[in-house]
């Protein structure tokens, strides 16, 4: 068939295609309707970068002051130093993030960043460096703050600290490393779980309020009677707990029940479980019949590290309690060629993890809100700069408003946080369920700094009289020895395994010039010039921590000559018996020593360490 155009017919390529054109824009204009908000908003957080993830400048009125990066800093450092890649860290706890300067000239040419962790214990430090020593181009040097509280067993990692967000490869190398070493160490038996299985009375009337009002009206004398005559035929809940659920294992992984039922509303973990918990799809109580304890582990190599320090009993507890919220892989068998490939090749599944993470803190709702009170927040004092430290301007204001220095000093004298933490008030070194003690990332740490030719520079932390007087006072003296032994000890044995001069390793924590700086009389609200209260040291101060293991010299100022004690074997002796002199000595001319004395002696729930049986 021939087409044939006649007069008042539509040219082709004219009229013809408008109704696509009017599609095409229509098309395109509901794409950008659907693609600008979402671009915009991309680029509104990647530019003001409210935790210093992305690297974006510090524009003066934009993003300067960053007051969201203070409660993300665990979470945002780990990715900093991804993404600068510096040649020179400090590490340790806030005590180091406040007061080790990471410009200070006696660091070594290239980016230096300040990557401690506020709550660090060794730990916390150990991934810190072996992340910074996988990320440095190369990691040449790293200054060690090192905590008495922090190799406290009983000390907490903080909420916020992922171990997928550091080195997934040196994760696993210590998992291995920890597997072997605590292989044939000593354990002590594990405490035998609560009874199950046994006639519970108030457990049963609690979850069958209507046999309870019988009894009331002497219809029956008991709960067990009811049960006998007609509970058991009824199929009720609640005569005893089953004798596979994990009654510690609930209420572990659910705080909140816990605190239930000690307050009272139920009687026990099982008793909440009936009630709400398996509506509400708690876990911890009973174990799934598939679970595969090894798989999991397998899979999570860190979580061998947690139970190791005694978090958990074992990696089920882990996953009910933390590990079913981040998503972790290996709880069950894998669904799809995915999950296969994930479990087959952990690599895969912590870039994933990585991935979803960092898409997060760039473009998530709560970042989006984080980056406007960053817009509105640049009349605030700095917190933080971008190499990581804690300037803490405003904070002498701070202190000011609360009544000085004196006032804080004072009012932490009634609590021994973070020497003693609750719920067990004890200081230990050991786990000694499984063996582990907190100086076993210290030794891996020492260890990996040798093999990857990483100049280590250790120092015991300044700590003000006052604090030393506390920990003497709460009877953990013979352990502090003991630590400075350990520290000394482990620094030479390894030196020694890799042929090599030990670390320097220096004590600033003894009564000196600078720890026994003279603390203002009450209602004086003058700032201490080398401490912020007790235990957190200025940058003055940790300049001259620089000065000292950096052999640096700087004309405006000098180091004590008080300051700073290099540990050996053959001085550690001398050294410590030194200590003890000089902070009798400054004791017996102190006010708050008898105050810190009269407090410790108080009965109480808040000092457990008589009590300890593990060292």
């Amino acid at each position: 068939m021939t087409l044939i155009w006649q007069p008042g017919d539509v040219p082709f390529g004219t009229a013809a295609s408008k109704p696509q054109t009017d599609y095409r824009r229509f098309a395109f204009a509901v794409l950008a309707f659907l693609l600008l908000p979402p671009a915009a908003f991309a680029g509104f957080t990647i530019a003001v970068d409210p935790y210093y993830v992305g690297g974006a400048p510090s524009w003066p009125g934009i993003n300067v002051v960053r007051p969201a990066y203070e409660p993300k800093v665990v979470i945002a450092k780990p990715y900093q130093v991804a993404r600068l890649r510096p040649s020179a860290v400090s590490l340790g706890s806030s005590r180091v993030e406040v007061g080790i300067d990471p410009r200070h000239n006696g660091w070594a040419p290239g980016t230096v960043f300040n990557f401690a962790l506020p709550s660090s214990n060794s730990y916390a430090v150990m991934l810190a460096f072996l992340h910074a020593q996988k990320h440095g181009a190369p990691l040449k040097q790293a200054v060690v703050g090192l905590d008495f509280f922090a190799f406290n067993m009983n000390f907490p990692l903080a909420l916020t600290l992922q171990e997928q967000r550091f080195d997934e490869g040196a994760v696993r190398e210590f998992a291995w490393y920890l597997d072997g070493a605590l292989r044939d160490r000593p354990k002590s038996a594990a405490t035998p779980a609560a009874p199950t299985g046994d006639w519970n009375e108030a457990l049963y009337l609690a979850v069958n309020a209507d046999v309870k009002a019988a009894i009331l009206r002497k219809e029956f004398k008991s709960g067990r009677e009811h049960f006998e005559l007609a509970g058991r035929t009824e199929g009720r809940k609640g005569a005893a707990m089953p004798a596979d659920w994990d009654e510690a294992g609930y209420l572990q992984v659910n705080p909140d029940v816990a605190a239930a039922v000690k307050d009272g509303p139920f009687v026990n973990g099982y008793h909440h479980w009936l009630a709400a918990g398996r509506v509400e799809g708690r876990l911890g109580g009973f174990r799934p019949a598939d679970w595969n304890e090894a798989r999991y582990l397998a899979a999570n190599p860190f979580v061998r590290i947690r139970i190791a320090r005694g978090e958990y009993r074992d990696g089920y507890l882990h996953y009910a309690a933390t590990g079913s919220k981040q998503g972790l892989r290996g709880a069950t068998a894998p669904a799809t060629m995915l999950d296969s490939l994930m479990l087959r090749y952990p690599s895969l599944s912590d870039a994933d993890y990585l991935a979803r993470d960092r898409f997060s803190l760039l473009f998530s709702t709560t970042t989006l809100r984080d980056a406007i009170a960053t817009l509105r927040g640049q009349s605030e004092p700095v917190v933080f700069d971008s190499r990581g430290m804690r300037v803490w301007h405003g904070q002498e204001a701070v202190l000011d408003r609360v009544g000085g220095t004196t006032v804080v000093i004072r009012r932490l004298l009634k609590s021994w946080n973070p020497i003693l933490v609750a719920p067990k008030m004890q200081y230990c070194f050991t786990n000694p369920e499984t063996g582990m003690t907190t100086f076993d990332p210290f030794r891996f740490m020492i260890r990996k700094a040798y093999a990857g030719g990483t100049d280590l520079r250790l120092f015991v932390t300044p700590l003000h009289a006052v604090v030393r007087a506390t920990i003497e006072a709460l009877g953990l003296g013979e352990r502090y020895a003991f630590w400075l032994n350990e520290l000394v000890r482990i620094n030479e044995e390894e030196a020694s395994r890799a042929g090599r001069h030990p670390f320097p390793l220096w004590d600033f924590s003894a009564p000196n010039s600078i720890t026994t700086e003279p603390i203002p009389e009450l209602g004086d609200r003058s700032p201490m010039r080398w401490f912020w209260e007790r235990s957190h040291y200025r940058k003055q101060t940790g300049d001259l921590i620089l000065d000292r293991i950096f052999d640096s010299t700087d004309p405006n100022r000098a180091v004590p000559a008080d300051f700073g004690t290099r540990l050996t074997s053959a001085n550690i002796d001398a050294h410590l018996t030194g200590i003890a002199t000089n902070l009798a000595n400054w004791s017996a001319h102190s006010d708050l020593a008898s105050q810190i004395a009269r407090e410790v002696g108080k009965p109480g729930k808040f000092n457990r360490q008589a009590e300890a049986t593990c060292w």
